[in-house]
């Protein structure tokens, strides 16, 4: 029989239970959705887990639209200084929303933010 771990105390756990059950999903949705497994969510949200990996706080905030910073700071873990969003940002841009592009667009967007860096 293997010890039980403790509870830790922080507010991660409930803040990502509440959010999960905001969009509608239960912990097997999550798991479909991500390589996040339910039992090591069911951890997480039961505060049985302290410190999860940003791998799996960046899939936990795309799936549930909240911010990425927010949950590593609430994990206790070092936010970058860049990671603040601000509405001039390029920050919280999905890459996949570059997907989308045609190669002609690619071209085009590149231009354009070489055109940007040459007036610094």
């Amino acid at each position: 029989m293997t010890p039980r771990a403790t509870p830790v105390s922080n507010d991660l756990g409930p803040f990502l239970k509440s959010a999960r059950r905001a969009v509608g999903l239960t912990l097997r949705d999550v798991e479909a959705r991500t390589d996040i497994t339910n039992g090591y969510l069911s951890q997480i949200e039961n505060q049985m887990i302290a410190k999860p990996a940003p791998n799996v706080l960046f899939q936990l905030a795309e799936l549930y639209g909240i911010e990425y910073s927010n949950l590593l700071g609430m994990a206790g873990h070092r936010v970058p200084s860049n990671a603040a969003q601000t509405p001039e940002s390029l920050n919280g841009i999905p890459l996949r929303a570059l997907e989308d592009l045609t190669e002609d667009e690619r071209k085009d967007l590149m231009d354009y933010l070489n055109y940007l860096k040459s007036k610094r």
